[in-house]
Protein backbone atom coordinates (compact mmCIF):
# COMPACT_ATOMS: atom_id res chain seq x y z
CA UNK A 1 0.00 0.00 0.00
CA UNK A 2 2.91 2.01 1.01
CA UNK A 3 4.61 1.48 -2.36
CA UNK A 4 1.55 2.69 -4.57
CA UNK A 5 0.90 5.67 -2.82
CA UNK A 6 4.99 6.45 -3.20
CA UNK A 7 4.34 5.96 -6.79
CA UNK A 8 1.09 7.75 -7.02
CA UNK A 9 3.43 10.71 -5.31
CA UNK A 10 6.07 10.81 -7.65
CA UNK A 11 4.01 10.45 -10.29
CA UNK A 12 2.00 13.28 -9.27
CA UNK A 13 4.82 15.22 -8.27
CA UNK A 14 6.39 15.00 -12.08
CA UNK A 15 3.42 16.34 -13.60
CA UNK A 16 3.39 19.04 -11.58
CA UNK A 17 6.99 19.57 -12.46
CA UNK A 18 6.30 19.08 -16.35
CA UNK A 19 3.42 21.38 -16.07
CA UNK A 20 5.73 24.19 -14.36
CA UNK A 21 8.14 23.70 -16.45
CA UNK A 22 6.42 23.68 -20.07
CA UNK A 23 4.24 27.54 -18.69
CA UNK A 24 7.31 28.49 -17.64
CA UNK A 25 8.82 28.11 -21.33
CA UNK A 26 6.08 29.14 -22.71
CA UNK A 27 5.68 32.73 -21.41
CA UNK A 28 9.12 33.86 -21.07
CA UNK A 29 10.86 32.96 -24.58
CA UNK A 30 8.84 34.57 -27.68
CA UNK A 31 7.95 31.31 -30.40
CA UNK A 32 9.62 31.06 -33.50
CA UNK A 33 7.35 29.53 -35.71
CA UNK A 34 8.47 28.02 -39.36
CA UNK A 35 7.66 30.43 -41.71
CA UNK A 36 5.27 27.66 -43.47
CA UNK A 37 2.68 27.51 -40.22
CA UNK A 38 2.41 31.15 -40.10
CA UNK A 39 1.59 31.23 -44.18
CA UNK A 40 -0.69 28.36 -42.85
CA UNK A 41 -2.70 30.22 -40.42
CA UNK A 42 -3.44 33.26 -42.66
CA UNK A 43 -4.44 30.47 -45.11
CA UNK A 44 -7.13 29.49 -42.49
CA UNK A 45 -7.93 33.00 -41.49
CA UNK A 46 -9.44 33.50 -45.11
CA UNK A 47 -10.88 30.08 -46.44
CA UNK A 48 -12.08 30.26 -49.88
CA UNK A 49 -11.07 34.20 -49.88
CA UNK A 50 -7.52 32.99 -49.97
CA UNK A 51 -6.54 33.60 -53.53
CA UNK A 52 -3.24 33.33 -54.34
CA UNK A 53 -2.56 29.86 -54.89
CA UNK A 54 1.28 29.53 -56.61
CA UNK A 55 4.07 29.10 -54.47
CA UNK A 56 7.13 31.64 -55.24
CA UNK A 57 10.50 30.15 -54.99
CA UNK A 58 13.60 31.95 -54.29
CA UNK A 59 14.22 33.22 -58.33
CA UNK A 60 10.46 34.38 -58.37
CA UNK A 61 10.95 36.55 -55.65
CA UNK A 62 14.05 38.17 -57.26
CA UNK A 63 12.75 38.58 -60.43
CA UNK A 64 8.69 39.66 -60.26
CA UNK A 65 8.86 41.49 -56.69
CA UNK A 66 12.59 42.16 -56.32
CA UNK A 67 13.17 41.21 -52.89
CA UNK A 68 17.03 40.40 -52.05
CA UNK A 69 16.78 36.77 -50.49
CA UNK A 70 20.02 37.10 -49.26
CA UNK A 71 18.37 39.08 -46.29
CA UNK A 72 15.96 35.75 -45.55
CA UNK A 73 16.98 32.71 -43.43
CA UNK A 74 13.59 31.02 -44.43
CA UNK A 75 10.52 32.06 -46.50
CA UNK A 76 7.29 31.23 -47.42
CA UNK A 77 5.42 33.45 -50.29
CA UNK A 78 2.58 32.60 -52.70
CA UNK A 79 0.67 34.82 -55.33
CA UNK A 80 -2.55 33.87 -57.65
CA UNK A 81 -1.53 32.42 -60.57
CA UNK A 82 -4.54 34.86 -62.26
CA UNK A 83 -2.57 38.18 -62.78
CA UNK A 84 -5.86 39.84 -62.67
CA UNK A 85 -5.23 39.50 -58.91
CA UNK A 86 -2.63 41.79 -56.93
CA UNK A 87 -2.54 39.10 -53.89
CA UNK A 88 0.95 38.61 -52.33
CA UNK A 89 2.20 37.08 -49.29
CA UNK A 90 5.51 37.35 -48.54
CA UNK A 91 6.56 35.74 -44.90
CA UNK A 92 9.94 36.06 -44.12
CA UNK A 93 12.85 35.27 -41.41
CA UNK A 94 15.13 37.62 -41.54
CA UNK A 95 18.79 36.31 -41.47
CA UNK A 96 21.04 36.92 -38.70
CA UNK A 97 21.12 40.77 -37.79
CA UNK A 98 19.47 41.90 -41.14
CA UNK A 99 15.89 42.48 -39.85
CA UNK A 100 15.58 46.25 -40.08
CA UNK A 101 17.19 45.40 -44.00
CA UNK A 102 14.52 43.10 -44.60
CA UNK A 103 11.74 45.16 -43.13
CA UNK A 104 12.76 48.37 -45.30
CA UNK A 105 12.59 45.77 -48.46
CA UNK A 106 9.90 44.69 -48.34
CA UNK A 107 8.16 48.28 -47.53
CA UNK A 108 9.70 49.10 -50.76
CA UNK A 109 7.99 46.30 -52.63
CA UNK A 110 4.56 47.92 -50.70
CA UNK A 111 5.63 51.14 -52.18
CA UNK A 112 6.53 49.47 -55.55
CA UNK A 113 2.89 47.97 -55.31
CA UNK A 114 1.07 50.59 -54.33
CA UNK A 115 2.40 53.77 -56.64
CA UNK A 116 4.40 52.25 -59.72
CA UNK A 117 2.69 49.00 -60.67
CA UNK A 118 -0.47 48.76 -63.00
CA UNK A 119 -3.14 47.28 -61.63
CA UNK A 120 -6.58 47.04 -62.56
CA UNK A 121 -9.04 50.04 -61.28
CA UNK A 122 -11.03 47.10 -59.66
CA UNK A 123 -8.04 46.19 -57.18
CA UNK A 124 -6.82 49.85 -56.36
CA UNK A 125 -7.78 49.91 -52.40
CA UNK A 126 -6.80 46.22 -51.96
CA UNK A 127 -3.25 47.28 -52.67
CA UNK A 128 -3.27 50.33 -51.13
CA UNK A 129 -4.29 48.25 -48.10
CA UNK A 130 -1.20 46.28 -48.28
CA UNK A 131 0.62 46.26 -44.92
CA UNK A 132 3.96 45.31 -43.70
CA UNK A 133 4.42 43.89 -40.55
CA UNK A 134 7.24 42.71 -38.11
CA UNK A 135 7.69 40.69 -35.20
CA UNK A 136 11.39 40.36 -34.08
CA UNK A 137 13.03 38.30 -37.06
CA UNK A 138 9.45 37.76 -38.99
CA UNK A 139 8.38 40.12 -41.49
CA UNK A 140 5.64 39.87 -43.80
CA UNK A 141 3.95 41.68 -47.14
CA UNK A 142 0.03 41.14 -47.09
CA UNK A 143 -1.68 42.04 -49.81
CA UNK A 144 -4.49 39.49 -49.60
CA UNK A 145 -8.34 39.18 -49.17
CA UNK A 146 -11.42 38.99 -50.10
CA UNK A 147 -12.87 40.68 -53.66
CA UNK A 148 -15.15 43.44 -52.63
CA UNK A 149 -18.10 42.69 -54.99
CA UNK A 150 -20.33 45.39 -54.59
CA UNK A 151 -20.51 47.65 -57.58
CA UNK A 152 -21.73 50.41 -55.72
CA UNK A 153 -19.53 51.34 -52.82
CA UNK A 154 -17.42 54.39 -52.71
CA UNK A 155 -13.95 54.84 -53.04
CA UNK A 156 -13.79 55.11 -48.99
CA UNK A 157 -15.94 51.75 -48.42
CA UNK A 158 -13.69 50.15 -50.91
CA UNK A 159 -10.75 50.81 -48.61
CA UNK A 160 -12.23 50.39 -45.49
CA UNK A 161 -13.25 47.05 -47.10
CA UNK A 162 -9.62 45.95 -48.21
CA UNK A 163 -8.25 47.13 -44.80
CA UNK A 164 -10.01 45.27 -43.03
CA UNK A 165 -9.44 42.11 -44.78
CA UNK A 166 -5.44 42.87 -44.65
CA UNK A 167 -5.88 43.06 -41.49
CA UNK A 168 -7.08 39.16 -40.96
CA UNK A 169 -4.14 38.67 -41.82
CA UNK A 170 -1.83 41.04 -39.93
CA UNK A 171 -3.96 39.04 -36.79
CA UNK A 172 -3.21 35.35 -38.04
CA UNK A 173 0.40 36.25 -38.48
CA UNK A 174 0.83 38.21 -34.83
CA UNK A 175 -1.36 35.33 -33.50
CA UNK A 176 1.69 32.98 -34.37
CA UNK A 177 3.84 34.53 -31.78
Amino acid sequence: MKNVKMIGLVVGMMLLFTGLFTGCKGSSTQKEPPVEDILKAVQEAYGEDYLPDSDLDEEMLSQLLGIDTSLMESFAAQMPMISAHPDRVVIAKAAEGKGDELEKELQRVRTALVEDQMIYPMNIAKTQACQVVRKGDYVALLLVGAVDMREDATEEEQLSFAKEEVQKAVDAFEGCF
